[in-house]
């Protein structure tokens, strides 16, 4: 699970399984540590953007939670 290389005001999206803990991928299936290439990370320009991404995947999966990081691969909203 590489974390992406973001420009300053571009934030990442990372979503996982509120009921088990388990990180999804971008597609919405468990990640999976062996496999090479499963992308978990959502990039956006801005956090409005990120948003209204989450606002969006809510609206249709009730058990996801999301996780939003800066730049600095810092938590700045859950």
């Amino acid at each position: 699970m590489k974390y992406p290389t973001l420009k300053e005001n571009e934030v990442t999206v990372l979503m996982s399984n509120c009921e088990t803990g388990i990180v999804l991928d971008v597609k919405f299936k468990p990640f999976q540590n062996n496999l090479e290439i499963q992308d978990v990370y959502s990039v956006f320009k801005n956090i409005e953007q990120a948003k209204e991404f989450i606002n969006k995947i809510s609206e249709e999966h009730d058990k996801i939670e999301f996780l939003i990081y800066n730049s600095k691969n810092e938590v700045i909203e859950l």
